[in-house]
């Protein structure tokens, strides 16, 4: 059975969030000088962020990043810290009514956020590689990865449903 355990993300934890994202930040600079590969984005950052900005309730429990406080519809969150590609898993029994997808500029410091519209039963149906769709591996038992800018933003056209400047602290939405 699933644990839920919804938390409603106040002004001061949004601010914590961006916080703790200028330290991961400089952390990951350091370790990126002398180590070829960074520090993945926390998702405890970015599913604060998504979740103040977008008045979703954070799960701190399982089945579930977050969940919409009125229709109670479960948010999976996935995030890229690197602006031009990503690496996406999900795990074999993944289950949500709405992939939204975090994609940071770095460099200006902004958090775009998406809307993919995707729910887990449409997600299965994304061919991964020639021959498998995410949901044979899936029922492989396997965490299935692959690019969500490449198979879901880019090829439907879908642009940000908002934006979170993280130097300002002020959230646009489009």
């Amino acid at each position: 059975m699933a644990l839920h355990d919804y938390v409603k993300i106040d002004k001061s934890r949004f601010q914590d969030a961006i916080k703790a994202y200028f330290l991961w930040k400089e952390l990951n600079s350091i370790i990126k000088n002398s180590h070829n590969r960074g520090i993945n984005f926390p998702e405890t950052i970015s599913e604060t962020l998504l979740c103040y900005a977008m008045d979703f309730e954070l799960n701190r429990g399982t089945a579930g990043d977050a969940r919409e406080s009125k229709t109670h519809r479960i948010i999976e969150a996935k995030a890229t810290s690197n602006w031009d590609r990503d690496t996406t898993s999900f795990s074999p029994n993944e289950n949500f009514d709405l992939l939204y997808f975090l994609r940071l500029n770095q460099r200006d410091d902004e958090l775009f956020i998406y809307n993919t519209g995707i729910n887990s039963e449409d997600l299965k149906g994304i061919k991964v590689n020639k021959k498998q769709t995410l949901g044979d591996q899936q029922e492989q038992g396997r965490r299935p990865r692959f690019s969500v800018i490449k198979f879901i933003i880019v090829p439907n056209g879908i642009n940000p449903q908002g934006k979170i400047d993280l130097r300002t602290k002020k959230i646009t939405r489009f």
